[in-house]
Protein backbone atom coordinates (compact mmCIF):
# COMPACT_ATOMS: atom_id res chain seq x y z
CA UNK A 1 0.00 0.00 0.00
CA UNK A 2 1.27 3.20 -1.07
CA UNK A 3 1.18 6.75 0.77
CA UNK A 4 -1.18 8.28 -1.24
CA UNK A 5 -3.71 5.51 -0.50
CA UNK A 6 -2.62 5.37 2.95
CA UNK A 7 -3.85 9.14 3.32
CA UNK A 8 -7.05 8.33 1.37
CA UNK A 9 -8.21 5.46 3.76
CA UNK A 10 -7.00 8.43 7.06
CA UNK A 11 -9.44 10.69 5.25
CA UNK A 12 -12.28 7.57 4.56
CA UNK A 13 -11.38 6.31 8.01
CA UNK A 14 -12.01 9.63 10.30
CA UNK A 15 -15.07 10.45 8.03
CA UNK A 16 -16.81 7.34 9.42
CA UNK A 17 -15.88 7.88 12.78
CA UNK A 18 -17.43 11.27 12.53
CA UNK A 19 -21.02 9.53 11.24
CA UNK A 20 -20.35 7.00 14.07
CA UNK A 21 -19.92 9.28 16.90
CA UNK A 22 -22.84 11.53 15.59
CA UNK A 23 -25.24 8.62 15.86
CA UNK A 24 -23.93 7.67 18.66
CA UNK A 25 -24.03 11.33 20.11
CA UNK A 26 -27.82 12.06 18.98
CA UNK A 27 -29.18 9.51 21.72
CA UNK A 28 -27.47 11.88 24.32
CA UNK A 29 -29.27 15.42 25.63
CA UNK A 30 -27.44 18.09 23.81
CA UNK A 31 -25.28 19.66 26.99
CA UNK A 32 -23.82 15.75 27.30
CA UNK A 33 -22.35 15.74 23.63
CA UNK A 34 -18.64 16.57 23.13
CA UNK A 35 -19.10 18.23 20.04
CA UNK A 36 -15.32 18.92 19.71
CA UNK A 37 -14.78 15.29 19.54
CA UNK A 38 -16.98 14.86 15.86
CA UNK A 39 -15.69 18.29 14.73
CA UNK A 40 -12.00 17.18 15.25
CA UNK A 41 -12.70 13.50 13.18
CA UNK A 42 -14.46 15.71 10.60
CA UNK A 43 -11.68 18.14 10.22
CA UNK A 44 -9.13 15.49 10.20
CA UNK A 45 -10.86 13.96 7.22
CA UNK A 46 -11.29 16.96 5.32
CA UNK A 47 -7.65 17.58 6.02
CA UNK A 48 -6.39 14.28 4.85
CA UNK A 49 -8.71 14.48 1.75
CA UNK A 50 -7.21 18.38 0.57
CA UNK A 51 -3.71 16.83 1.64
CA UNK A 52 -4.33 13.65 -1.20
CA UNK A 53 -4.56 15.93 -4.05
CA UNK A 54 -1.36 17.67 -3.41
CA UNK A 55 -0.32 18.41 -6.89
CA UNK A 56 -3.12 17.99 -8.24
CA UNK A 57 -5.28 21.12 -6.72
CA UNK A 58 -2.38 24.80 -6.07
CA UNK A 59 -0.61 24.66 -3.05
CA UNK A 60 -2.36 27.20 -0.86
CA UNK A 61 -5.15 24.45 -0.97
CA UNK A 62 -3.44 21.50 -0.73
CA UNK A 63 -1.14 22.23 2.06
CA UNK A 64 -1.92 25.13 3.52
CA UNK A 65 -5.41 24.87 3.79
CA UNK A 66 -4.88 21.46 3.78
CA UNK A 67 -2.28 21.52 7.26
CA UNK A 68 -4.80 24.09 9.06
CA UNK A 69 -7.84 21.79 8.60
CA UNK A 70 -5.55 18.94 9.79
CA UNK A 71 -3.95 20.14 12.60
CA UNK A 72 -7.04 22.21 13.97
CA UNK A 73 -8.76 18.64 13.66
CA UNK A 74 -6.38 17.10 15.90
CA UNK A 75 -6.71 20.13 18.33
CA UNK A 76 -10.48 19.65 18.72
CA UNK A 77 -9.78 16.04 19.42
CA UNK A 78 -7.64 17.12 21.99
CA UNK A 79 -9.87 19.20 23.74
CA UNK A 80 -12.39 16.38 23.31
CA UNK A 81 -10.44 14.17 25.39
CA UNK A 82 -9.42 17.16 27.74
CA UNK A 83 -13.06 17.40 28.17
CA UNK A 84 -13.82 13.81 29.10
CA UNK A 85 -10.52 13.49 31.60
CA UNK A 86 -12.96 16.87 33.34
CA UNK A 87 -11.08 19.68 32.31
CA UNK A 88 -12.13 23.01 29.79
CA UNK A 89 -10.52 24.53 27.31
CA UNK A 90 -10.81 28.39 27.94
CA UNK A 91 -11.91 30.35 24.50
CA UNK A 92 -8.84 32.63 24.85
CA UNK A 93 -6.96 29.38 24.87
CA UNK A 94 -8.42 27.80 21.56
CA UNK A 95 -8.33 31.30 19.90
CA UNK A 96 -4.24 31.26 20.79
CA UNK A 97 -4.18 27.54 19.10
CA UNK A 98 -6.62 29.05 16.18
CA UNK A 99 -3.74 31.73 15.30
CA UNK A 100 -0.84 29.81 16.13
CA UNK A 101 -1.53 26.91 13.47
CA UNK A 102 -3.26 29.43 10.81
CA UNK A 103 0.34 31.14 11.39
CA UNK A 104 2.83 28.47 11.54
CA UNK A 105 0.83 27.07 8.18
CA UNK A 106 1.04 30.08 6.53
CA UNK A 107 4.78 31.21 7.20
CA UNK A 108 5.92 27.66 6.26
CA UNK A 109 3.82 27.45 2.87
CA UNK A 110 6.84 29.30 0.71
CA UNK A 111 9.36 27.01 2.45
CA UNK A 112 11.24 23.64 1.14
CA UNK A 113 8.84 20.52 1.78
CA UNK A 114 11.08 19.02 4.30
CA UNK A 115 10.48 22.15 6.59
CA UNK A 116 6.64 22.00 5.92
CA UNK A 117 6.47 18.40 6.65
CA UNK A 118 8.44 19.39 9.86
CA UNK A 119 6.33 22.12 11.41
CA UNK A 120 3.29 20.11 10.03
CA UNK A 121 4.01 16.82 12.15
CA UNK A 122 5.68 18.72 14.78
CA UNK A 123 2.37 21.35 15.42
CA UNK A 124 0.03 17.88 15.45
CA UNK A 125 2.63 15.94 17.60
CA UNK A 126 2.33 18.86 20.33
CA UNK A 127 -1.56 18.37 20.21
CA UNK A 128 -1.28 14.90 20.39
CA UNK A 129 0.89 14.31 23.25
CA UNK A 130 -0.90 17.16 25.29
CA UNK A 131 -4.14 14.65 24.94
CA UNK A 132 -1.44 11.97 26.00
CA UNK A 133 -0.13 13.94 29.21
CA UNK A 134 -3.75 14.46 30.25
CA UNK A 135 -4.82 11.01 30.34
CA UNK A 136 -1.49 9.80 32.11
CA UNK A 137 -2.14 12.25 35.22
CA UNK A 138 -2.81 11.04 38.03
CA UNK A 139 -6.92 10.51 38.10
CA UNK A 140 -8.99 10.57 41.50
CA UNK A 141 -10.21 6.93 40.18
CA UNK A 142 -7.86 4.38 38.60
CA UNK A 143 -8.50 3.21 35.21
CA UNK A 144 -6.53 0.39 33.00
CA UNK A 145 -8.31 1.72 30.11
CA UNK A 146 -7.10 5.87 30.63
CA UNK A 147 -4.02 4.93 31.17
CA UNK A 148 -3.48 2.54 27.84
CA UNK A 149 -4.99 5.12 25.70
CA UNK A 150 -2.96 7.67 27.04
CA UNK A 151 0.24 5.45 26.52
CA UNK A 152 -0.98 4.89 22.91
CA UNK A 153 -1.53 8.48 22.05
CA UNK A 154 1.92 9.48 23.53
CA UNK A 155 3.46 6.88 20.98
CA UNK A 156 1.59 8.39 18.30
CA UNK A 157 2.87 11.76 19.09
CA UNK A 158 6.42 10.45 19.02
CA UNK A 159 5.96 8.68 16.06
CA UNK A 160 4.89 11.69 14.40
CA UNK A 161 7.24 14.00 16.31
CA UNK A 162 9.99 11.99 14.81
CA UNK A 163 8.47 11.81 11.00
CA UNK A 164 9.55 15.73 11.47
CA UNK A 165 12.31 15.48 13.03
CA UNK A 166 13.95 12.93 10.39
CA UNK A 167 12.50 14.72 7.25
CA UNK A 168 13.71 18.24 8.72
CA UNK A 169 17.56 17.20 7.21
CA UNK A 170 16.82 15.54 3.88
CA UNK A 171 16.36 17.62 1.15
CA UNK A 172 14.46 15.04 -1.14
CA UNK A 173 11.63 14.15 1.34
CA UNK A 174 7.99 15.36 0.59
CA UNK A 175 4.31 13.63 1.11
CA UNK A 176 4.07 11.22 -0.92
CA UNK A 177 7.68 10.22 0.10
CA UNK A 178 7.50 6.36 0.12
CA UNK A 179 10.06 5.18 2.34
CA UNK A 180 10.27 3.55 5.88
CA UNK A 181 9.52 6.72 7.65
CA UNK A 182 6.89 7.57 6.00
CA UNK A 183 5.43 3.94 6.26
CA UNK A 184 5.61 3.86 9.70
CA UNK A 185 4.26 6.76 10.42
CA UNK A 186 1.29 6.57 8.46
CA UNK A 187 0.93 3.43 9.27
CA UNK A 188 1.19 4.15 13.00
CA UNK A 189 -1.67 6.81 12.43
CA UNK A 190 -4.09 4.47 10.72
CA UNK A 191 -3.35 2.12 13.74
CA UNK A 192 -3.75 5.27 15.85
CA UNK A 193 -6.93 5.89 14.25
CA UNK A 194 -8.58 2.79 15.24
CA UNK A 195 -7.19 2.36 18.55
CA UNK A 196 -7.90 6.22 19.52
CA UNK A 197 -11.79 6.35 18.20
CA UNK A 198 -12.84 3.02 19.77
CA UNK A 199 -10.40 3.83 23.15
CA UNK A 200 -12.03 7.26 23.71
CA UNK A 201 -15.35 5.76 22.82
CA UNK A 202 -15.38 2.86 25.73
CA UNK A 203 -13.22 5.81 27.89
CA UNK A 204 -16.40 8.01 27.08
CA UNK A 205 -18.88 5.04 28.19
CA UNK A 206 -16.73 4.07 31.31
CA UNK A 207 -17.07 7.62 32.64
CA UNK A 208 -20.66 7.74 32.10
CA UNK A 209 -20.50 4.38 34.50
CA UNK A 210 -18.66 5.87 36.84
CA UNK A 211 -20.74 9.11 37.51
CA UNK A 212 -24.07 6.97 37.36
CA UNK A 213 -22.26 4.46 40.41
CA UNK A 214 -21.18 7.39 42.01
CA UNK A 215 -24.98 9.15 41.72
CA UNK A 216 -26.40 5.87 42.81
CA UNK A 217 -24.05 6.32 46.20
CA UNK A 218 -25.22 9.37 46.72
CA UNK A 219 -28.53 8.67 46.17
CA UNK A 220 -28.57 5.58 48.48
CA UNK A 221 -26.85 7.40 51.08
CA UNK A 222 -29.57 10.27 51.21
CA UNK A 223 -31.83 7.12 51.05
CA UNK A 224 -30.77 5.94 54.36
CA UNK A 225 -30.08 8.91 56.39
CA UNK A 226 -32.98 10.55 55.50
CA UNK A 227 -35.86 10.26 58.56
CA UNK A 228 -38.90 10.46 56.46
CA UNK A 229 -39.74 7.22 55.03
CA UNK A 230 -39.39 6.54 51.35
CA UNK A 231 -40.26 3.68 49.13
CA UNK A 232 -39.87 2.55 46.01
CA UNK A 233 -42.45 0.78 44.45
CA UNK A 234 -43.33 -1.54 40.95
CA UNK A 235 -46.00 -3.36 40.33
CA UNK A 236 -47.39 -2.05 43.90
CA UNK A 237 -44.48 -4.80 44.99
CA UNK A 238 -41.81 -3.05 47.26
CA UNK A 239 -38.59 -2.44 45.48
CA UNK A 240 -36.70 -0.48 47.76
CA UNK A 241 -37.05 1.36 51.06
CA UNK A 242 -35.05 3.30 53.36
CA UNK A 243 -34.84 2.35 57.31
CA UNK A 244 -37.02 4.67 58.33
CA UNK A 245 -40.09 2.41 56.35
CA UNK A 246 -38.53 -0.31 57.74
CA UNK A 247 -38.83 1.24 61.51
CA UNK A 248 -42.22 2.42 61.22
CA UNK A 249 -43.87 -0.55 60.20
CA UNK A 250 -41.57 -2.55 62.45
CA UNK A 251 -39.94 -4.61 60.43
CA UNK A 252 -36.10 -5.84 60.47
CA UNK A 253 -33.49 -4.81 57.62
CA UNK A 254 -33.97 -5.47 54.50
CA UNK A 255 -37.65 -7.62 55.76
CA UNK A 256 -39.86 -5.07 53.60
CA UNK A 257 -37.59 -5.93 50.15
CA UNK A 258 -39.46 -7.59 47.31
CA UNK A 259 -42.56 -8.01 48.91
CA UNK A 260 -46.73 -6.99 48.09
CA UNK A 261 -47.78 -3.71 49.34
CA UNK A 262 -50.56 -5.42 51.12
CA UNK A 263 -48.67 -6.36 54.15
CA UNK A 264 -48.55 -2.65 54.75
CA UNK A 265 -52.36 -2.65 54.82
CA UNK A 266 -54.93 -4.30 57.77
CA UNK A 267 -57.19 -5.97 55.36
CA UNK A 268 -57.46 -6.87 51.53
CA UNK A 269 -60.38 -3.70 51.17
CA UNK A 270 -58.59 -1.57 52.25
CA UNK A 271 -55.21 -2.07 50.26
CA UNK A 272 -57.81 -1.81 47.62
CA UNK A 273 -59.31 0.78 48.58
CA UNK A 274 -56.36 3.03 48.69
CA UNK A 275 -54.71 1.72 45.94
CA UNK A 276 -57.25 2.46 43.77
CA UNK A 277 -57.06 5.82 45.01
CA UNK A 278 -53.69 6.65 44.77
CA UNK A 279 -53.02 4.94 41.46
CA UNK A 280 -55.70 6.44 39.55
CA UNK A 281 -54.25 10.42 40.71
CA UNK A 282 -51.11 9.21 40.07
CA UNK A 283 -52.25 8.63 36.56
CA UNK A 284 -54.28 11.29 36.26
CA UNK A 285 -51.50 13.88 37.13
CA UNK A 286 -48.30 11.61 37.84
CA UNK A 287 -48.12 12.45 41.50
CA UNK A 288 -50.71 11.80 45.01
CA UNK A 289 -50.70 13.55 48.06
CA UNK A 290 -53.04 12.23 50.81
CA UNK A 291 -53.33 10.43 54.45
CA UNK A 292 -53.38 6.56 54.25
CA UNK A 293 -54.21 4.02 57.02
CA UNK A 294 -51.72 1.41 57.66
CA UNK A 295 -51.02 -1.69 59.62
CA UNK A 296 -47.80 -2.62 61.69
CA UNK A 297 -46.61 -6.13 61.89
CA UNK A 298 -47.71 -5.89 64.98
CA UNK A 299 -50.80 -5.66 64.02
CA UNK A 300 -51.29 -1.36 65.44
CA UNK A 301 -52.82 0.44 62.74
CA UNK A 302 -51.96 4.36 62.06
CA UNK A 303 -52.25 7.02 59.62
CA UNK A 304 -49.81 8.21 57.49
CA UNK A 305 -49.30 11.48 55.03
CA UNK A 306 -48.24 10.00 51.62
CA UNK A 307 -46.69 11.96 48.96
CA UNK A 308 -46.07 9.37 45.82
CA UNK A 309 -44.38 10.77 42.35
CA UNK A 310 -43.99 8.38 39.72
CA UNK A 311 -40.16 7.88 38.27
CA UNK A 312 -41.12 8.47 34.87
CA UNK A 313 -44.29 9.23 33.48
CA UNK A 314 -43.45 9.95 29.95
CA UNK A 315 -42.43 6.38 29.44
CA UNK A 316 -45.59 4.58 31.30
CA UNK A 317 -43.57 2.93 33.40
CA UNK A 318 -45.47 1.55 36.93
CA UNK A 319 -42.16 2.76 38.72
CA UNK A 320 -43.72 4.95 41.91
CA UNK A 321 -41.62 6.68 44.59
CA UNK A 322 -43.41 7.10 47.79
CA UNK A 323 -42.61 9.31 50.65
CA UNK A 324 -44.62 8.27 54.19
CA UNK A 325 -44.93 10.29 57.09
CA UNK A 326 -45.97 8.77 60.48
CA UNK A 327 -48.69 11.67 61.40
CA UNK A 328 -50.68 8.75 64.14
CA UNK A 329 -49.33 11.76 66.87
CA UNK A 330 -50.85 14.25 64.72
CA UNK A 331 -54.05 12.23 64.92
CA UNK A 332 -54.69 11.57 68.12
CA UNK A 333 -53.96 15.25 69.04
CA UNK A 334 -56.59 16.73 66.48
CA UNK A 335 -59.08 13.69 67.53
CA UNK A 336 -58.88 15.38 71.00
CA UNK A 337 -59.28 18.79 69.66
CA UNK A 338 -61.97 17.72 68.03
CA UNK A 339 -63.28 15.74 70.96
CA UNK A 340 -62.86 19.16 73.41
CA UNK A 341 -64.19 21.37 70.90
CA UNK A 342 -67.52 19.23 70.32
CA UNK A 343 -67.94 19.04 74.37
CA UNK A 344 -67.42 23.04 74.58
CA UNK A 345 -69.84 23.20 72.05
CA UNK A 346 -72.50 21.04 73.93
CA UNK A 347 -71.66 22.69 77.10
CA UNK A 348 -72.54 26.45 75.05
CA UNK A 349 -75.23 24.76 73.97
CA UNK A 350 -76.55 23.91 77.40
CA UNK A 351 -75.71 27.08 78.68
CA UNK A 352 -78.26 30.18 78.31
CA UNK A 353 -77.33 33.71 79.99
CA UNK A 354 -79.34 35.76 81.03
CA UNK A 355 -78.46 39.47 80.37
CA UNK A 356 -80.24 42.98 79.50
CA UNK A 357 -82.96 44.65 80.94
CA UNK A 358 -85.70 42.67 82.88
CA UNK A 359 -89.34 43.52 83.17
CA UNK A 360 -90.40 41.74 86.64
CA UNK A 361 -93.83 42.79 88.55
CA UNK A 362 -93.14 45.13 91.78
CA UNK A 363 -96.11 43.23 93.52
CA UNK A 364 -96.00 39.89 92.51
CA UNK A 365 -92.72 39.36 91.27
CA UNK A 366 -93.57 37.90 87.47
CA UNK A 367 -91.63 38.67 84.45
CA UNK A 368 -92.57 40.31 81.30
CA UNK A 369 -91.05 37.89 78.45
CA UNK A 370 -90.61 38.25 75.26
CA UNK A 371 -93.31 37.22 74.26
CA UNK A 372 -95.60 39.66 75.88
CA UNK A 373 -96.57 37.94 78.79
CA UNK A 374 -95.88 37.55 82.12
CA UNK A 375 -94.65 34.32 83.74
CA UNK A 376 -94.17 33.02 86.88
CA UNK A 377 -90.16 34.28 88.29
CA UNK A 378 -88.85 30.32 88.84
CA UNK A 379 -90.20 29.03 85.54
CA UNK A 380 -88.75 31.90 83.89
CA UNK A 381 -85.52 31.45 84.97
CA UNK A 382 -85.36 27.82 84.34
CA UNK A 383 -86.48 27.83 80.73
CA UNK A 384 -83.60 30.57 80.07
CA UNK A 385 -81.00 29.04 81.71
CA UNK A 386 -79.48 25.92 83.63
CA UNK A 387 -81.06 26.96 87.26
CA UNK A 388 -83.55 24.71 88.50
CA UNK A 389 -85.71 25.27 91.84
CA UNK A 390 -87.17 23.31 94.95
CA UNK A 391 -89.24 25.23 97.34
CA UNK A 392 -88.86 26.17 100.85
CA UNK A 393 -90.08 29.01 102.86
CA UNK A 394 -88.29 31.30 104.40
CA UNK A 395 -88.83 32.80 108.20
CA UNK A 396 -90.17 35.60 107.77
CA UNK A 397 -92.70 34.22 105.40
CA UNK A 398 -92.88 31.82 107.85
CA UNK A 399 -93.82 33.69 110.59
CA UNK A 400 -96.58 36.28 108.21
CA UNK A 401 -98.33 32.94 107.05
CA UNK A 402 -98.26 30.41 109.40
CA UNK A 403 -97.61 31.95 112.80
CA UNK A 404 -101.15 31.19 114.29
CA UNK A 405 -101.08 27.84 112.99
CA UNK A 406 -97.43 27.40 114.50
CA UNK A 407 -99.34 29.23 117.28
CA UNK A 408 -102.55 26.20 117.57
CA UNK A 409 -99.86 23.46 117.59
Amino acid sequence: MDIKTLILTLSFGNAIFCLVLYIFQRAEAREQRNSDWTRGKLLQSCGWFLLYWRGTIPELLSFTIGNIILILGFAYETWAILRIAGTTVPLRLRTASFIAVIAICVLVTPLPSPLRIAAASLCAAFFLATSGWVLLQRPVRKSPLRATLGWCICFLALIIAARGILAFPSHEFNLFTDNLIQKVSFLTMLAGLLVNGFGILLLTKEEADQEIAELSREQHAILEALPTGLCILKDRVIYRCNPAVEAMFSFAAGGLNGRDARCLFESEEKYRDYGGKLYAAIEAVGRFSGEVEYMRQNGETFWALDHAVKVCPEQGDSLVVFSVTDISAQKRQQEMLTRQKEELQETLARTKRLEGMISICMHCKKIHDNNQSWEQLEKYLTENSDAQFSHGICPDCYNRHYSEQGGCN
